[in-house]
């Protein structure tokens, strides 16, 4: 059952008397379900005024909505919001009603569609907020819960409402006393917010759920911990939110017996409550706790006005365990004014019944030993001694302690068996001779082992580390033959250059060949070194294309080019390329430039670098030719490769973009944080 996050009316299950708990049932309303069916309009504009605490006029728009409804599972989902509405306003008889019209049509129909089987989950989800919220009877919750769970685990598509109930059931267990449970119960619930997505407002109820489930186990480190991560949440908190985060982590303090930031805890929430006129519910379930703290902090004349008010509120809402608590602080203020007969009077017409949880228990024990020992009856006073031990133990050990006890009780009858069988082996002096002895050749056995392997290690470094030292002089090898390679033919198109009679300009063929040179005895350079490098090839290789040729560099603004690492000289391999190939083999036409882009953009967690030429490109079905450069590129990259897991990848194709017809595209992909020298240690890849 969805709750306002303005009425989150949680009945208490901590040792301060009344802990509210972070009810996690809260979800954002939405214009689609889990299995993506639309809602009324109507109905989440209603969802919606709940959340924000207008419940009259959440309750006006199901009633009309029931009014147009279309057909009678329309009517039925605004039954589900008059729920909600009972709910927010504590009113149990008119949620109970509305939830019978539910049953009773539910019961009707033979062969429930898709839409019924969801106000099926709904409605066992109402029965189960109204045993754990209203009634206090966390036993009967769980098992609607349960019910609830299984019905919508048989959907294809409730996850949400799945993450619902393991957070109401997270609730209820903890206020059984279940804290093991509860604590699963919310880390299921926030595994599968997770996975859905989660909400700030999910977020905040499940840390607030679990730092109350380990406070009240008495793991205040723990509850420590999750108090901090909802506090980080703070800011985006309602203030419902805020209420139960003050609630809660004041009942902390008190735990912990520091009862002066407890009360400075309920202090702020009261001034906060004091400003929200709709949350009166909250107000006076947070003076209940006020009070006795008054009572612990030796101030009874501020607690008793507060005890008045509270008791005939609860009275009138017909909630019987903050009424069980309110006697429980006035036996105390009883004994506190020296009236044991008014105590013994209190505890007579309000008896403990059989289902009230446990942490009441607790706290109606304490007065009763103290109440005892004031009057001399020291056997009652014997017998509450040991039940509130026992109900302390309980709480404290919680089931996870159970287990624990269970699995140590299991290793000690493994040991009384295994000592049995050690006097049965002592018996027998060659049995214990003939053991021993398979036990150290085991033992030998296992060190050979051990010595081989540590072998096998060393020699797979060895092999691993002349394989690395190989692969870098192949690296070597191939940048010494890319220099004359490159020499040659920048060589060349000068002395062509020269004999067509163009003017001779060293300056760029001399930067060209001093670059080369220097970028032989490097693994790896930068983007803007290779660039600037083209540039000084182009240059030189523009007189002898001729006054067509054009070059153009396009870097995005997100690349930083001084930074972008890539192997030495293989950009300018792709620039050679496309001169050679595609521009110096296409015939000049007038009015048409013989053009060169080179791109860099970011792309997929690298950086994507671009050869483009409007050359001859290759012919259908050719494929790409084979030079020194490509070799040696395609060399470099299988060489680099091999030692990343991340791989980049060189494309040579047509162009295929409607700006350009012909001519190719060169593309070469480095990723980012691409280790570009190879390994020569003994650590491998």
């Amino acid at each position: 059952m969805t709750i306002a996050t303005q009425q989150l009316h949680t009945i208490a299950s901590a040792p301060l008397r009344l802990l509210l708990l972070a009810v996690l049932c809260v979800l954002a309303a939405c214009s689609r379900n889990d299995c993506g069916t639309a809602l009324p309009p109507r109905y989440v504009q209603g969802e919606a005024a709940l959340q924000q605490g207008r419940t009259d006029e959440a309750r006006q728009l199901a009633r009309e909505g029931q009014a147009e409804a279309a057909d009678s599972d329309a009517y039925y989902r605004y039954e589900v919001l008059l729920a909600k509405c009972h709910f927010a306003a504590m009113q149990k008889d008119s949620l109970l009603l509305s939830n019978r019209r539910l049953a009773d049509y539910l019961a009707r129909q033979s062969q429930p569609t898709l839409q019924q089987q969801q106000l099926g989950v709904e409605l066992e989800m109402q029965r189960g907020v109204c045993f754990s919220k209203m009634v206090g009877r966390m036993d009967s919750a769980l098992l609607h819960f349960d019910r609830a769970l299984q019905l919508a685990s048989q959907l294809p598509c409730q996850a949400s409402n799945r993450l619902q109930l393991l957070i109401n059931m997270a609730d209820a267990y903890k206020q059984a006393g279940q804290y093991d449970q509860s604590v699963g119960h919310y880390r299921q619930a926030m595994e599968l917010a997770d996975s859905l997505g989660p909400t700030p407002a999910t977020l905040i109820s499940v840390s607030m759920g679990i730092a109350s489930a380990y406070a009240a186990m008495g793991s205040f480190e723990q509850s420590s911990t999750w108090w901090s991560r909802a506090e980080e949440l703070r800011p985006q908190m309602s203030a419902a939110d805020v209420f139960i985060y003050l609630n809660n982590r004041g009942n902390d303090y008190f735990l912990q017996g520091q009862y002066r930031q407890s009360l400075q805890c309920f202090i702020e929430l009261d001034s906060l409550l004091a400003t929200q006129p709709d949350m009166v519910w909250e107000r006076m379930f947070e003076r209940c706790n006020l009070s006795d703290l008054y009572i612990r902090t030796g101030q009874p004349q501020r607690a008793l006005p507060l005890l008045e008010l509270t008791e005939q509120f609860f009275r009138q809402q017909q909630q019987p365990i903050p009424l069980y608590y309110l006697t429980t602080q006035r036996m105390e203020l009883a004994l506190m004014d020296n009236q044991p007969v008014e105590a013994l009077r209190l505890d007579s017409l309000h008896p403990t019944p059989s289902w009230m949880i446990p942490e009441q228990l607790v706290l109606r024990q304490q007065v009763l030993i103290s109440l005892y020992e004031q009057t001399g009856q020291w056997r009652q006073y014997a017998q509450a001694q040991q039940q509130l031990d026992r109900l302390r133990d309980s709480i404290a050990s919680d089931n996870m302690k159970m287990r624990f006890s269970e699995a140590l009780m299991s290793y000690e009858h493994q040991k009384q068996l295994f000592m049995k069988q050690q006097q049965i082996e002592e018996k027998d002096l060659s049995m214990k001779l003939s053991l021993t002895m398979l036990l150290a050749l085991a033992l030998a056995v296992g060190l050979l082992v051990v010595l081989l392997a540590q072998k096998q290690r060393e020699r797979k470094l060895r092999e691993m580390a002349l394989r690395n030292r190989i692969a870098s002089l192949r690296m070597e090898t191939v940048r010494n033959r890319i220099t004359p390679h490159f020499i040659s033919n920048a060589l060349t198109a000068e002395m062509l250059a020269q004999m067509d009679g163009k003017p001779v300009n060293l300056d760029s063929l001399v930067q060209l060949l001093h670059r080369g040179i220097e970028f032989t005895g490097c693994e790896q350079t930068t983007l803007s070194e290779e660039l600037a490098f083209i540039s000084f090839y182009c240059d030189v290789e523009s007189r002898s294309i001729g006054p067509d040729f054009a070059y153009e560099l396009q870097v995005a603004p997100d690349v930083d080019a001084a930074k972008v690492v890539l192997p030495s000289m293989s950009v300018q391999i792709l620039a050679e390329n496309a001169i050679k190939h595609g521009l110096k083999a296409m015939r000049p036409q007038q009015g048409q430039q013989r053009k060169l882009w080179v791109k860099a953009t970011r792309q997929d967690g690298g950086t994507l670098v671009e050869v483009v030429d409007n050359g001859a490109g290759l012919t259908e079905g050719q494929q790409p030719g084979e030079g020194t450069g490509l070799r040696v590129l395609r060399q470099t990259l299988q060489l680099l490769n091999e030692q990343n897991r991340q791989q980049m990848v060189f494309t040579l194709e047509n162009n295929h973009s409607r700006q350009l017809s012909t001519g190719c595209r060169a593309a070469l992909f480095l990723p980012d944080h691409f280790k570009y020298t190879l390994n020569n240690d003994c650590d491998g890849k």
